[in-house]
């Protein structure tokens, strides 16, 4: 399934021939299940394309800017192959190796304990929050966490863990870190 949405301009049919042309390319790398979320977005210096791919509960996200709108597309594309590449890569090394140690070895231990001391002079009202999202948590190892933020291209994951507490997985460094709520 293919949803497009365009926002701050209307987009005519031959436009979105074009995208769904696109999206072939990339559909034979993925199973039948697999729905795309297409949101193109008129910004100041040109177009924006953010093309989301839901597969069984996960998302792997390709973006672009470009001064056109055919050409952010096309790039857009481009990344999420290259995020589709790594992330078979990645599980085929991972089923072929067991690199679970090498994903261990990766991890930074947290220097410093987050408290609520930190945030007694913390001034509420100076916030400017621009954007409010609900998502439901999913249970995943962390490995599985690392991989769905990497082909989401975030600095940060929310999830459950296996054992059902909430954690957040943030980048560190060349690293990972990993927050668990209590």
């Amino acid at each position: 399934m293919i949803k497009i949405t365009a926002r701050g301009f209307d987009i005519k049919q031959g436009a979105k021939d074009g995208i769904e042309k696109e999206i072939k390319r990339i559909e034979k790398m993925l199973p039948e299940s697999a729905s795309f979320d297409i949101t193109l977005s008129k910004i100041k210096d040109g177009y924006k394309c953010d093309i989301t791919v839901l597969n069984v509960g996960s998302f792997i996200r390709g973006e672009a800017i470009a001064d056109k709108i055919e050409p952010s597309i096309d790039m857009a594309v481009d990344d999420l192959k290259r995020k589709i590449r790594k992330l078979k890569t990645l599980l085929v090394d991972k089923k072929r190796k067991g690199a679970i140690d090498e994903i261990a070895d990766a991890f930074i231990p947290l220097d410093e304990e987050i408290t609520m001391d930190n945030f007694d002079n913390f001034d509420g009202d100076s916030l400017d929050i621009k954007r409010t999202k609900k998502i439901s948590l999913q249970m995943m190892t962390d490995d599985e966490a690392i991989v769905q933020m990497e082909m989401l291209g975030h600095s940060f994951f929310v999830y459950l863990g296996v054992e059902g507490d909430t954690r957040i997985l943030y980048q560190r460094g060349k690293g990972y870190g990993k927050l668990i709520c209590e």
